[in-house]
């Protein structure tokens, strides 16, 4: 637990986020539950590396949309290109993690503007653009953001643990997206056996539950 230590941020970064999860976490083996001062510090540093070259790297995202402004042919290529720029940045944001509040706020502001002049150009297309926005929405869950980053600090046995660390409001948007994609991880049977392994080490009983009632919610 957090005695002598540095205050969480209020809005934790990709490798802070993790060692909350861990924290006195009964979902985690004993020896990762101890964070150190040492540890907080050293995620909040690897962070704020993270959040000041992402915010850097949006800087010229403007003149790539002035450059979109009208709706011929090329045009149209260049605006989906611009599109799919945004909508990455907007996934790597939610990796990342912490108070970038602001970029992500203009990024998803360009992503409504592009799709509207798509949506004018080629009024067609529009259900592919439906389909991109609703797999980007799903890749910019921040736990699932965090899970499949290159440098995710959730090693492959924590990951069920991490995922039931997280809000219900989180569990049941994952529970939705298991159940949409079959071959997704993890599955049901992956959170009822960590769920009972838990309770068996002292884990509440009805927060198991309300976990398991989440899950399933549907959408």
């Amino acid at each position: 637990m957090l005695w002598g230590k540095p205050k969480w941020s209020k809005i934790p970064g990709c490798f802070e986020r993790h060692l909350q999860r861990r924290d006195g976490n009964i979902l985690f083996p004993p020896e990762k539950r101890t964070i150190s001062k040492g540890d907080i510090e050293e995620a909040q540093k690897r962070d704020k590396v993270d959040q000041d070259k992402f915010v850097n790297k949006i800087k010229d995202l403007g003149i790539e949309l002035g450059k979109s402004g009208n709706t011929s042919s090329a045009s149209i290529q260049q605006t989906s290109s611009v599109l799919q720029e945004v909508q990455a940045l907007i996934e790597e944001a939610a990796s990342i993690g912490g108070d970038i509040q602001n970029q992500i706020q203009a990024l998803e502001n360009a992503e409504e503007q592009l799709i509207q002049i798509l949506n004018q150009a080629m009024p067609e297309g529009s259900h592919l653009l439906e389909k991109t926005k609703s797999l980007s929405t799903t890749a910019r869950i921040p736990f699932i953001a965090q899970l499949k980053r290159r440098n995710t600090p959730i090693l492959e046995n924590e990951e069920v643990a991490a995922l039931l660390s997280e809000d219900l409001a989180t569990v049941s948007l994952i529970g939705y997206v298991s159940r949409s994609f079959p071959d997704f991880k993890p599955s049901e049977a992956d959170i009822i056996r960590q769920l009972d392994y838990a309770v068996r080490q002292g884990f509440s009983k009805e927060h198991a539950q309300e976990i398991m009632t989440a899950w399933n919610e549907i959408q």
